[in-house]
This record gives structure tokens, sequence and C-alpha cells, in this order.
């Protein structure tokens, strides 16, 4: 069997004017130099292992957050759930694809031109075109050598649009255009049952939901969460009084979409399931599980937590200043 082929880089351009991005203004000024140190943390895992971009869904998600916790871990170190807010901050002020980012990928035009750059003598490269930032004008004024480049103008959706001919062609443009129309009013629809919800999310939990989130809503929305859910866990959300509302509900929908929870009968079965017997009858010097720790243990256990998520918040606010 051959060698897979090479996928990632061994280094990525630091260009000077990188952590001048305007871009990075905005994060920086809610988040100091982390919003630095993670947008950095993140090129050299999106070069090191795809080369071009991040797979950031469900598991995939937890991955990325620890392996930027792992390389900023000591004395400042920092919880999961900032960092997990930074890396939405810097795909909110469009460091990273915004609608790629709403698909759980973690790219851009700049990391995409520079992969493109340093694979140009490479005689094959894997492309997924359907996450592919760079039009054919874009790659040319790179190079018109890379190989990457002729999969592009060969790909099936080019070779399909070149052998029309005179006689189907207004037909077959007439059938896109329709598709492309239907598709449109769709996605219209889609978007404004999408505000009108997160509309009223914004009213329960008396907090803004910013664009990264409104595209995680209208995501679920379309892969068939009922509004109720939503509105349950607001009402969770509102009741439990979080210091981020917006970051809570968002935790809430993904546990829900992780173990799936659509529907209102979900919600039910999840609310109904009893107690297993051992949790149901124990004391507070009784183990909750066979060699666990009791309540009272866990209860210290969840206090030392707290304690630690403060003075870690405290740290990083120390760090901001």
């Amino acid at each position: 069997m051959g060698r897979q082929p090479k996928q990632g880089l061994d280094y990525f351009p630091f260009d000077v004017g990188l952590l001048s991005d305007p871009k990075l203004r905005r994060p920086r000024q809610k988040y100091g130099y982390l919003a630095q140190m993670i947008y950095i943390a993140l090129l050299c895992i999106l070069y090191r292992d795809k080369g071009y971009y991040i797979p950031y869904g469900g598991e995939k998600r937890d991955d990325v957050i620890w392996q930027v916790n792992d390389m900023l871990n000591g004395r400042y170190a920092v919880t999961m759930e900032t960092i997990s807010m930074v890396i939405d901050e810097l795909a909110a002020c469009e460091l990273f694809s915004g609608d790629l980012y709403s698909r759980d990928i973690i790219t851009s035009k700049r990391s995409q031109k520079a992969y493109y750059t340093a694979t140009v003598d490479r005689k094959y490269v894997d492309i997924n075109f359907d996450i592919w930032l760079l039009s054919e004008s874009d790659m040319k004024k790179l190079s018109s050598k890379s190989v990457i480049l002729g999969s592009f103008i060969s790909r099936p959706i080019n070779a399909e649009d070149r052998t029309e001919n005179g006689e189907n062609q207004p037909s077959g443009t007439q059938s896109r255009e329709q598709k492309s129309t239907e598709k449109y009013s769709k996605a219209e629809n889609s978007r404004e049952r999408a505000d009108a919800l997160t509309a009223d999310l914004e009213e329960l939990i008396k907090t803004e939901i910013d664009r990264n989130f409104r595209l995680d809503i209208a995501r679920m929305m379309e892969a068939g969460m009922q509004n109720e859910v939503f509105y349950n866990a607001a009402e969770r959300t509102a009741d439990n009084r979080p210091k981020n509302p917006a970051a809570y509900l968002r935790t809430i929908l993904q546990g829900y979409e992780r173990d799936g929870v659509w529907t209102v009968a979900d919600l039910n079965a999840t609310q109904k399931k009893p107690a297993p017997e051992h949790v149901m009858s124990r004391g507070p010097d009784k183990p909750l599980y066979p060699g666990g720790p009791t309540a009272a243990e866990l209860e210290a256990m969840e206090r030392r937590r707290r304690e630690e998520v403060v003075r870690a918040r405290k740290q990083e606010e120390d760090g901001y200043d």
C-alpha cells in the first residue's frame, strides 16, 4: 500500500501584519491578549492537521477546545467556556468565515490562500470544494501551476455546465433558475422563522443573541428542533439566572441536540425518566453509585470547582487589565 499523501503543512507564513488585522480589534478589546493567542493556536491546528480548515462540530468541537486549552496551559490558564466564547467572537468578526462556521467549519480566505501557495509543488492535494472560498481568479493570481486549480476547473459541476449545448441550454437554465428561486424562498422563510424565534428567546433570557448563535438556532430549526424545545431551554436559563445567559442557553441546546431531544415528546420522555434506585434511596453518607462519591463529597467537589472557576475568572480579569 502506498504512503498516504500529506495533507497538512509543516509551517505557515506568519506575516508581520497578522496581529494588526482590524478584525482583531473587537476580540482584543473584549478578551485582551487571549484573543490573539487563541487565534494563533487555531491557525496552528488548522495548518497542521487538515491544512486549510478545522472540523468544529460535536465531539470535534470539544477536541479543538481541549487542544487550544493545552497550548495555553500554565499559570494563567483559562476556562474551556472562555476559550469557546473567544472562538465564537473570532468568527463573529469574520477572522474566520461566518457562513462556514455556522456549518461547524473553521476556515478563512486568508488561510486557504496560504495553503494554496504552500502546496503549489505538490502532485496531489485533496480539497473539499464545498468549503473552498477561493475563486478561479483568486487562485490564478497566486499561481496557475497548482493541482488545486486544475481540480477546481475540472470538478463535475463545471464539466456539466460546459457540456450543455445551445438546444437544451434554455430549458436547463430555466430549470436551474426555478430551483434557485425555490431554494431562495425556502431560505428566506427559514430565516424569518429563525429571526422571530430568536427575538422571543432574547426576551425570555433578557440578553442579546449574537450572529453565530443565531446561525446555530437556524440550523437546529432546519434539522427539526421544535420551538417548544427552544422555549424550554430559555425558561431553564431564565430560572437559573446565569452570568452569561446566552452561553448558558447555547450549552443547553447543544446538550439537547447531542442527546436527541428535538420534540415535546422527547422532552417529556426525558423529564419522566425515573432516577436509578440507588439514587432514590441514597442518604448524604451513601455513595451515589457503587465506588462513587457520597452526596456530601459531591457537594464539596462542586464547591471547589466553583471556587476554581471564580479564581480563574479573576486571573483573566487581572490579565486583561
